[in-house]
């Protein structure tokens, strides 16, 4: 016989009181666990919850900047967005602006993804804020293929963050040096002269205008400034910013830089209204007349061939020097519930037919077939096709019904300005990078302020805000 404990009134066996006390535990969990499992069905995990079904009811949302190739009209962008519509009835979208300002896009976007709030599916982006969207995960990634051979390498570029693809370039971006023909005569220069000066601040000193400024361009405190400030330091060799968005300037090159910069309002070459001008100012500056020479983006073009007077001639050239890279790119809103119709919309919206529609609208487009440049050598010293273009005399008042920024000697101008263009820093910081940049050198400019001091407070307040710590 064994015997497990003392013997009870009737003779059986109980266990210690130990074991009896673990076995009430027991049970009580078991009840625990029986009560709380249908509840666990009915929530469900992360893990094995079913993926909310996409609302198809409503259209796709596309948000863009507005389209300054438009002049007031519905523009391109939307023309393109129709197209699509007629094609996928049962995947229409819609076309949203933003503010026109970049600042002000950024904000809405950026307010709209924190907030919960966006509707969004595909954003189209200026190409320096991917890094920050992207490491911020408010987009998607993307598949790699979406992005092939044809597009300008520096905006394939990009769109990839930490080696991945978030973007594709939907049009691209290029400063660009616009002349008045015969004001640019008068101050003893022809347009195959501008090919030979490797500073915008060498050529003005030459260029010696009657009645006019030489030079307008965009140097009020915005993101112009910071493209006009970055084109100068670049050509003087001037580096800021490593491949992998570090601060690496020094106080000697950025008194190197700001000393050259300053040269753009040496002896009245610059038109004083630049220091408060954006695009659309400069553009009104450059149709009144007012300067023989401004930098601009290649919208500028169509825009010229309409608003000049009948026999006012004009021209484009490459600038001299280093040409930043501009433009956006298209991705996808990580909020959005339909990914694949997105990426559809990206895939023609960047296809080879909308891209020569960029193109006859005004646009830089982002593929290399939409330009027709044949076997053109753009490094070519002697080929002036590479170089400039003068468009022909007067054209009046009214766009033509073939839109001049097709015609094939600007577009192989245009993709060879592009082919030599530099693209920003890539960076999550971007955006305080740029405000202390632009802080600093309009304050500069405006005042008449030598380079040393601005020098001196800039490397430091660069350095922390790449490094994500503020303006400081």
């Amino acid at each position: 016989m064994t015997a497990t404990g003392p013997a009870g009134a009737g003779g059986s066996l109980r266990p210690p009181l130990s074991v009896r006390r673990r076995r009430r535990a027991l049970g009580v969990l078991l009840a625990l666990l029986a009560l709380l499992a249908p509840a666990n069905a009915a929530c469900g995990g992360p893990a094995t919850a079913p993926a909310p079904e996409p609302d198809r009811s409503r259209p796709l949302i596309v948000a863009s900047d507005a389209d300054l190739t438009a002049g007031g009209q519905p523009g391109v962008r939307r023309a393109l967005i129709d197209q699509w519509n007629r094609r996928n009835p049962d995947r229409p979208a819609r076309l949203v602006e933003l503010p026109s300002a970049s600042d002000e896009q950024r904000s809405e976007l950026i307010g709209a993804f924190q907030s919960g709030t966006a509707a969004y599916d595909v954003v189209n982006l200026d190409i320096s804020w991917i890094a920050e969207f992207a490491d911020s995960g408010l987009l998607r990634p993307l598949d790699p293929a979406l992005v092939d051979g044809d597009f300008l390498r520096q905006a394939a570029d990009a769109g990839r963050w930490k080696g991945r693809t978030y973007a594709v370039p939907f049009n691209t971006d290029v400063g660009l040096l616009y002349y008045r023909t015969d004001d640019l005569a008068k101050a003893g220069r022809r347009p195959a002269d501008l090919r030979g000066y490797a500073k915008i601040g060498d050529l003005l000193a030459d260029v010696r205008p009657l009645g006019h400024a030489a030079y307008t361009t965009q140097l009020r405190a915005y993101e112009g400034l910071t493209v006009n400030t970055l084109e100068t330091f670049w050509t003087a060799g001037v580096e800021l910013v490593d491949g992998d968005g570090r601060y690496i300037g020094t106080e000697d090159g950025l008194r190197e830089g700001l000393d050259e910069l300053g040269r753009l309002g040496a002896a009245n070459n610059l038109n004083p209204e630049s220091l408060e001008a954006d695009e659309s100012v400069t553009l009104a500056q450059f149709t009144e007349g007012q300067s023989v020479l401004m930098r601009n983006w290649p919208y500028a073009y169509n825009r010229l061939d309409a608003a000049l007077a009948p026999g006012v001639r004009f021209g484009v050239a490459r600038l001299p020097g280093v040409a930043a890279l501009g433009g956006q790119s298209l991705g996808v809103a990580a909020t959005s519930d339909r990914p694949g119709d997105a990426a559809d919309l990206i895939r023609f919206l960047t296809g080879r037919g909308a891209q020569h529609a960029l193109l006859s609208a005004g646009f830089a487009p982002a593929r290399r077939s939409a330009y027709g440049a044949g076997d053109v050598n753009c490094d070519d010293p002697h080929d002036p096709r590479a170089w400039f273009y003068d468009r022909p005399a007067g054209r009046g008042s009214e766009p033509s019904p073939s839109p001049s920024a097709a015609t094939p000697g600007y577009t192989t101008l245009l993709w060879c300005a592009l082919q030599a263009a530099r693209a920003r820093p890539a960076t999550a910081h971007y955006v305080t990078f740029t405000r202390v940049l632009q802080r600093e050198v309009h304050g500069m400019l405006a005042a008449h302020r030598s380079a040393d001091a601005s020098a001196e407070r800039l490397g430091g307040r660069l350095g922390r805000a790449l490094g994500g710590r503020g303006p400081g």
